[in-house]
């Protein structure tokens, strides 16, 4: 439970009613600040009102009797109607009548006192003129009227308003935070989600994916999310399977040592030279092994140095191929080289594009029979690009063979052996030696006698730049 005060879903509600209560209370402050002076002004409007009516009355009355005698009674009649205390003076200053007389105690007959009324101060005054004449004043005093009879002021209307803003920010606050609650539930069930796939993926279960659902930023994070899974996964099986494979290929060239070892040992077979040179075989092989697994590690983990200088292609593939001629020549094997004269020199590392030709030439006159003929090829693919092909004329590669031809300690013919067909690793190698430089490489074949397999891959002129 603790944890869920420090949840994002607890700070966005938290925000959202800090945001809410902000803005009711605003907008509470404006509307009674509206409320107030819109009230003055319907209050000094109605004022203004009532003191014309009140004049126009105590006017006709006076204009119709030409004395106030009945007026005392006129007002505690109708006073009811202004809602106000009238208190209407002779032209001598005399009050003359109250509407309010019987709640303050007076009797009827203060009408024919000559005092002044000096408890209530009736300003402001309002002239009573008959025939454009005053005979008298009369004043309307909202602040004497009778306990319970009083009407509504400006500040009683605003306190009710401010009253009812209240209630209804606490019910806006109340149903707003329950629905913001519900809502980022809503919306942070993905996040959640995702989390969890996060916390077993780090906790050793790959096959963890998250589900692509909630808003569209969610679901590329979900998206990018098992990318990087599939990913992980992908290289943990592949590491699995190199360990394994790793485990398992030194595995025969060892045994094999150690089987001549501990024959020599027994004195079953002699160490003449025929076993040392079995032996030393053996130990090359494996050596070759361990190297090739190292030069993979080292380009798999970008540490591979590239030594790049201007060199001819031409003259790279030339001395390829006489390195490999004595080999063609004992499996009676005709090598070809056609080069375009067009062709620019290239920033490349001659030592390992010599190594992936190499392993290219040795494939091809492996699997070309007797009589057959390897050509090899060189010549610009655009304005950026140089091509290397090497085609031979055996019997092809099957089709579900080729997807799988650059996988490490594949052998498209498990049949051969290790000590005349390599370990599996050559074309890995030249696939990656291919991609350190920028380029790409690629074969193209089809089972049968004959067939053929073409392996072709291009260099970029220049140095491509790193990202």
């Amino acid at each position: 439970m603790t944890s869920w005060f420090h949840s994002l879903q607890f700070r966005m509600i938290i925000g959202f009613t800090a945001v809410l209560a902000l803005a009711l209370a605003g907008v509470s402050a404006y509307v009674g600040m509206a409320a107030s002076k819109e009230v003055q002004r319907f209050e000094t409007e109605r004022e203004s009102v009532r003191a014309n009516r009140a004049q126009v009355l105590v006017s006709s009355f006076y204009s119709d009797r030409r004395d106030w005698s009945e007026l005392q009674p006129l007002l505690e009649r109708t006073w009811p109607m202004w809602g106000r205390r009238i208190i209407v003076a002779n032209k001598d200053g005399q009050i003359v009548a109250d509407s309010h007389a019987q709640f303050v105690g007076l009797r009827q007959g203060f009408v024919r006192s000559t005092e002044i009324y000096a408890a209530y101060p009736p300003p402001p005054l309002f002239p009573v003129l008959v025939d454009d004449r005053q005979v008298g004043a009369l004043s309307i005093n909202p602040e004497t009227e009778p306990p319970g009879l009083a009407a509504p002021t400006a500040s009683n209307v605003v306190s009710a308003v401010n009253e009812s803003l209240i209630w209804t920010g606490i019910a806006a606050a109340v149903l707003g935070t329950l629905l913001m609650a519900l809502l980022s539930g809503r919306m942070l069930s993905p996040v959640q989600n995702l989390g969890a796939a996060a916390l077993r993926l780090g906790r050793g279960d790959l096959s963890q994916r998250a589900p692509a659902s909630g808003p569209e930023e969610i679901k590329r994070l979900a998206v990018s999310f098992n990318a990087m899974a599939s990913n992980l996964e992908a290289a943990e099986q592949h590491r699995r399977a190199l360990v394994a494979d790793v485990a398992h290929e030194p595995r025969t060239p060892v045994s094999n040592i150690q089987g001549y070892l501990e024959a020599i040992k027994d004195d079953l077979l002699k160490p003449d030279q025929e076993t040392i040179d079995v032996i030393y075989g053996q130990v090359l092989h494996l050596s070759r092994l361990v190297e090739d697994l190292r030069l993979l590690a080292q380009m798999e983990a970008g540490a591979l140095h590239l030594n790049r200088t201007s060199e001819d292609v031409r003259d790279l593939l030339q001395r390829c191929i006489d390195g490999v001629r004595p080999r063609a020549e004992t499996n009676e094997v005709t090598i070809d080289l056609e080069t375009d004269p067009n062709t620019p020199l290239v920033e490349m590392d001659a030592t390992r594009i010599s190594q992936v030709v190499n392993n290219l030439l040795e494939n091809a006159i492996v699997h070309t029979p007797p009589g057959g003929r390897v050509d090899i090829a060189a010549g610009p693919a655009d304005d950026a690009q140089v091509q290397i092909s090497v085609t031979d004329t055996g019997r092809g590669i099957s089709g579900e063979d080729l997807p799988r031809l650059f996988d490490r300690f594949y052998r498209a013919d498990p049949s051969r052996s290790r000590s005349t067909g390599g370990v599996g690793l050559g074309l890995t190698i030249a696939k990656q030696l291919v991609e350190a430089h920028g380029g790409a490489i690629e074969v193209r074949s089809a089972p049968g006698p004959g067939a053929g397999s073409r392996f072709s891959f291009v260099l970029p002129v220049q140095v491509p730049e790193q990202p």
